[in-house]
């Protein structure tokens, strides 16, 4: 029970710390603090475990893949890349419908903090010829941008949450990417559930060129796909490159550049990162995983409710995508597994944090995007509970077949 009230202890103060819009970073850390006291850890080992974690490898690599993710999602923003994108798609895409969803799907390509808002002009003037509810143009707007998180590499949240599971970004991709398909397939069903077909005319005056232009404008996002996937080479140098060659050949004045540089180079995303590998590395150092494998049994139902409950929990209450894989993640490590991490436990509370992230009226694409469109939440959420429960039951069956029976 002492135990038990010391993980609750945890785990409130970061959700209490949180919702007084602390900054994240700094609320790890103190928290990797109270881990230690709870615990009995000495102020030296604290200091000790807190600065071999600064500089472990593994947290210089990330802190270097989220800082080339950042720049090369500032530079095609920068560059005009998205806008020549929508454009082009505007010329190819046959059925009308499809334009209220592929934009924002293309556009989910690159994370960015409220990158929904990108999106929602396009289905604004999409969505004319329908005269959709605000509540339907949210939905189409919020759930296709998001569909990507489940298995897109350039993701942080799912970056953070591989990382500190120990399984290799390429191996979560693969293994997750039918949840992508899924979610793209549960939002189509209620796209064309809801519209009828129709022709959209300017398709016709489509040509190769077209074609050439939508892979041209994010050409480095599938070069950094192809070099982790098919040249399997580690993210780190294949983002490099793609940075690199991107930003020799995209024209942008020099005063643009050093923007986009700036932007790139977050103080906050770098004590973040670094605050999550000291809260990692203190909750294995201190005996509380160890204590909460004492409580929690990693087979039995106790484990699986955990797998639901902490990831859900915090991406609902939070409604910050990283957070629940920074949080939840460490105190799920003794479930999923250390030394021979479990894909399926993985991937149970990946799915189980990610419904609670698209579910949380704190999440900012979704009350940007509702505000944007002038919908009411309530309306939204009546479109937006069926595909969020598809995604998870099929995350549930998926445990139940292939660990509990």
């Amino acid at each position: 029970m002492i135990i038990l009230l010391k993980i609750a202890a945890i785990i409130l103060a970061l959700l209490f710390l949180i919702k007084l819009k602390w900054d994240l970073g700094l609320v790890l850390f103190l928290d990797a603090v109270l881990t230690a006291v709870l615990f009995g850890m000495p102020i030296g080992d604290l200091v000790r475990q807190a600065g071999a974690a600064l500089v472990a490898r593994e947290t210089l690599q990330l802190v270097g893949i989220l800082i080339l993710v950042l720049y090369l999602g500032h530079l095609l923003q920068a560059g005009g890349h998205f806008k020549r994108m929508v454009d082009a798609l505007k010329n190819l895409i046959t059925d009308s419908r499809l334009i209220l969803a592929i934009p924002s799907a293309f556009i989910g390509l690159l994370p960015m903090t409220a990158g929904a808002m990108m999106g929602a002009p396009i289905v604004e003037e999409a969505a004319r010829k329908w005269n959709l509810s605000p509540a339907w143009k949210t939905f189409l707007n919020y759930w296709f941008r998001h569909i990507w998180e489940y298995s897109w590499p350039l993701y942080p949240t799912l970056i953070l949450a591989a990382s500190i599971s120990g399984i290799p970004i390429a191996r979560a991709c693969l293994v997750q990417f039918p949840f992508t398909v899924l979610a793209a397939s549960a939002g189509l069903v209620i796209l064309f559930r809801h519209l009828p077909y129709e022709r959209n005319e300017q398709a016709d005056r489509r040509n190769w060129k077209d074609s050439i232009k939508v892979f041209t404008s994010i050409w480095p996002i599938f070069l950094t796909i192809i070099l982790i996937f098919a040249v399997r080479m580690a993210m780190l140098p294949a983002l490099a490159v793609s940075c690199i060659l991107s930003g020799i050949l995209t024209k942008l004045p020099l005063r643009t550049r050093w923007e986009v540089v700036r932007k790139s180079v977050s103080l906050r995303i770098i004590l973040l990162t670094a605050a999550v590998m000291i809260f990692k590395r203190i909750l294995e150092t201190s005996g509380a995983l160890e204590a909460v494998m004492t409580i929690v049994s990693p087979t039995g139902i106790s484990g699986i409710v955990l797998l639901f409950a902490a990831p859900f929990t915090i991406g609902f209450l939070t409604g910050v995508n990283q957070a629940y894989s920074v949080i939840a993640f460490p105190l799920l490590v003794p479930i999923i597994g250390r030394e021979h991490p479990d894909l399926v436990l993985f991937l149970f509370a990946y799915v189980s944090g990610f419904v609670g992230i698209l579910l949380s009226p704190a999440h900012l694409c979704l009350a940007l995007t509702a505000d944007y469109f002038k919908a009411e939440m309530k309306d939204v959420y009546k479109i937006l509970i069926g595909p969020v429960c598809v995604v998870f039951i099929a995350a549930l069956l998926i445990l139940i077949i292939l660990r509990l029976l």
